[in-house]
């Protein structure tokens, strides 16, 4: 079972790893076009640190579009042959306990 830390440190992770897919260079230009735009609608570190819900509920529902795009956006990228086996795992630990 997922705990609400595990569940929080995941989000910001998640928050993190649009910010350096958005700016990398060696990616596909549309992995870093849809990085950047989810990066803009995704919620901020101070947000998901000062939620007052263990749960993370009301960020959840706030944000469940853009937390299910970013879910979407990390599995497709693990799946496809141009994703490194680095960043593979890094993202396959993101998903571990995201959303």
């Amino acid at each position: 079972m997922t705990t609400p830390d595990e569940r929080r440190r995941n989000l910001i992770w998640g928050r993190e790893a649009l910010e350096e897919l958005s700016a990398d260079a060696t990616l596909r230009q549309h992995w870093r076009d849809e990085s950047a735009e989810l990066l803009g609608r995704y919620p901020s570190v101070a947000a998901l640190k000062d939620c007052s819900d263990p749960g993370l509920e009301p960020l959840q529902i706030q944000y469940a579009q853009v937390l299910s795009a970013s879910k979407d956006l990390f599995q497709r990228m693990r799946a496809s042959p141009a994703c490194s086996e680095q960043r593979r795992y890094s993202l396959l630990v993101i998903l571990r306990h995201f959303y």
